[in-house]
Order: structure tokens, then C-alpha cells, then sequence
């Protein structure tokens, strides 16, 4: 095992890297680093996290007071998620202002714009898991933004409203939008590796 490790190691090492690659290009690669900590720390919380609205706070506070290292791991998951969302962001600006979304890279553009939904949306449903004071008036503040959408905002916010439960935010934070995030990863990671990485102009 360690052999095979050493072994892709040193294929990944002798991979050439272009001349006009700076620290720039590096927020793509902080980002994928920064996912792979919230998967990690994200699975330990899993195993003591309860999605019941009288239940929740008390379940974090819980694993953060009376387990090894609990505190670190949710302040690791919280604080992480903040700064995850700031190199994806900037990465696309990045991206923006080389202009690399241009021809032949517009798909990889497209689903790097996806992928920062989905960080955002990660991001808030993240911060209504505890449901505390925050996380209730962080779900109000939402429907009440969403109400003032045209046209589709009364129907969703009523649709939101009326389906509504910890238990399926729960599931649609931990498994539906990180399943959308891999499958736009995996396309991102695909078409990155067809054109290369582009050149500032």
C-alpha cells in the first residue's frame, strides 16, 4: 500500500507545470483541500450530530464538551466552511480576470459556477443544523428573501415552508448537495484536465 502510494506520489511530482502558473492558480487546489477537510471532519460529527429540533443544539454541544477533540472538529467543520467559500469565490474571480472562461473552457466555467452554488448552499444549510436562535432567524431571513423573488418567490417560499424539517435539511446537507458537488467536481476535474490550464492573456 504504502509502495503504490509512493508510487502515484511520484507521478504526480514528475507532472511538468507550466511556466506562467503562479500562487493564483492555486485557489482551485486550496478549495479541493478545504472540501476534503469537510468531508473528514464532517463524517466524525455524523456519528453524534441528532437532526430532532428539540435535540440538535444539545447533540453538538454535547459531542463538543464531552468528546476527544469534538470541539476542534466542529470549529474545524464551521470555520472551514467560511473560508471554503471565500477561495472558491475567488478562484472564479481568478478565473474571471484571465479571462479563462472564454472558448474552449466555457464548460469548465459552467460547472466551477455550479460548484460555487453549491458551497453556497452547503454554507447555509450548514449554519441551520444547530437549530439555535441563529439558525431559526437565518431560516426566516431566507423566506422572507425569497418571498420577494418575481413571480416563482410566494410558490417556493410556500413550498419550503410546508415541507420543511430538520430531518430532511439534514440529508440534503450531508447527501444531496455533496453528491451534486462531487458529480460537478468530477466534470470540472475532467474538462481542466482536457484543456489545460490557460494562460493569462
Amino acid at each position: 500500500m504504502a509502495s503504490m502510494l509512493a508510487d502515484w506520489w511520484q507521478k504526480k511530482r514528475a507532472k511538468p507545470i507550466p511556466a506562467h502558473v503562479t500562487f493564483f492558480h492555486c485557489f482551485g487546489g486550496l478549495s479541493l483541500s478545504l472540501i476534503i477537510l469537510q468531508v473528514l471532519t464532517g463524517v466524525f460529527m455524523l456519528f453524534f450530530y441528532t437532526p430532532e429540533p428539540d435535540k440538535a443544539l444539545y447533540s453538538i454541544e454535547a459531542m463538543s464538551n464531552d468528546v476527544t477533540l469534538g470541539w476542534l472538529i466542529r470549529n474545524l467543520h464551521r470555520w472551514c466552511s467560511t473560508l471554503l467559500m471565500a477561495t472558491v469565490f475567488s478562484h472564479m474571480i481568478i478565473v474571471f480576470f484571465y479571462k479563462a472562461f472564454k472558448s474552449p473552457r466555457q464548460f469548465t466555467w459552467i460547472s466551477g459556477v455550479f460548484q460555487l452554488l453549491a458551497v453556497f448552499l452547503l454554507l447555509v444549510t450548514g449554519i441551520m443544523l444547530p437549530w439555535d436562535w441563529r439558525a431559526y432567524w437565518s431560516f426566516a431571513i431566507w423566506m422572507d428573501y425569497i418571498d420577494t423573488w418575481f413571480v416563482i418567490g410566494e410558490p417556493l417560499k410556500n413550498f419550503f415552508l410546508s415541507t420543511f424539517s430538520l430531518e430532511l435539511l439534514y440529508y440534503t446537507h450531508i447527501l444531496v448537495i455533496p453528491l451534486l458537488l462531487a458529480g460537478f467536481l468530477y466534470f470540472h476535474f475532467k474538462m481542466v484536465r482536457k484543456h489545460g490550464i490557460s494562460e493569462p492573456l
